[in-house]
């Protein structure tokens, strides 16, 4: 697997202190939406809290996230047991044949999630419904996952506008009832004081699927806090750890830690960093802060490094 692309909404470092980094104010849309999930399901309850990046196969990361002299073969295997999720990108550019993905889920360990992103072909031709077979493809195959299938979601183009919903509407319609899939957007017609359109909002909310929010320095107007259902799948562009990674950490721990009292069952969280040097160093932040704010007990990643410091010195 290659990095994916962080061009979306970058900007240089010095530009970083000019723009407001702070997360807006909930639409009270969200919590309507939460507390409706909390009234419908039983008392007992745990959320799944989510935590990785957007790829596996990064060959620096050997001697901290995995072992010295890992195999790239083995990556995954050390990856799951490191991270608890993954947002799957190589399944933009292909279909992953039955082998593989038999692969990725007997590699991987119980509640390991693959957050699996939307075949290309089918989220950026016209209509999105033209694929019927195509998509119908796509789902069988990532179902194979089982449950190790997180959240699908479908990155639209950014020239994909609400004009263009009825689009979306008969796609979602081609899909299992059940299937989560949750929705990015980019055309700022979509967003209104970081809040999403009424027509997506309730498309969305009636046909039970969820949303992608993109946090990312050079396009706040798509950082919007609107969720239409009791699942969520969080992409946090980072700055190669500029101090204002830490403080947007920070405010996402305590974020989530308000939507996970009102109801919010599921947030699936991704770092993206440049070239995915700092990438997990700032998962372990979030982890540290989701455990403080939220009093949950998420594995923190400790790097190869330190473990083999640790037992050096308890020899």
């Amino acid at each position: 697997m290659n990095g994916v692309s962080v061009e979306f909404g970058k900007v240089d470092v010095l530009g970083l202190n000019q723009i407001d980094l702070n997360l807006p104010a909930d639409d009270p849309r969200t919590w309507l939406a939460l507390k409706k999930a909390r009234d419908g399901r039983g008392a007992q309850f745990t959320p799944r809290i989510g935590v990785g990046a957007p790829v596996w196969g990064v060959k620096a990361w050997c001697g901290k996230v995995y072992p010295v002299g890992t195999q790239a073969r083995d990556f995954l295997f050390h990856y799951s047991r490191q991270f608890n999720s993954i947002e799957l990108n190589t399944t933009h550019y292909h279909i992953p044949d039955e082998a593989t993905v038999t692969r990725w889920r007997e590699t991987t360990p119980n509640g390991f999630k693959f957050n699996v992103k939307f075949l290309q072909d089918v989220s950026h031709r016209r209509p999105l419904a033209a694929n019927a077979a195509l998509t119908r493809e796509f789902v069988a195959r990532i179902m194979g996952l089982e449950d190790r299938l997180g959240l699908s979601f479908i990155q639209l183009p950014p020239a994909f506008s609400p004009s263009e919903l009825p689009e979306l509407k008969n796609f979602i319609a081609q899909l299992p009832v059940d299937f989560p899939l949750a929705v990015e957007v980019r055309h700022p017609d979509f967003f209104v004081d970081h809040r999403l359109s009424p027509r997506l909002f309730d498309l969305l909310s009636e046909t039970e699927k969820f949303v992608v929010i993109t946090d990312v320095a050079g396009r706040r107007d798509v950082l919007h806090t609107s969720l239409p259902g009791a699942r969520v799948m969080v992409r946090f562009i980072g700055n190669d750890l500029h101090p204002t990674d830490d403080t947007r950490i920070v405010d996402w721990a305590q974020r989530l830690h308000t939507w996970l009292n009102l109801g919010l069952e599921q947030v699936e969280f991704f770092v993206h960093e440049p070239e995915d040097r700092a990438t997990p160093e700032v998962i372990a932040r979030f982890v540290d802060k989701m455990n403080q704010e939220c009093g949950v007990a998420l594995s923190k990643w400790v790097p190869y490094e330190t473990e083999t410091q640790l037992s050096l010195l308890n020899l």
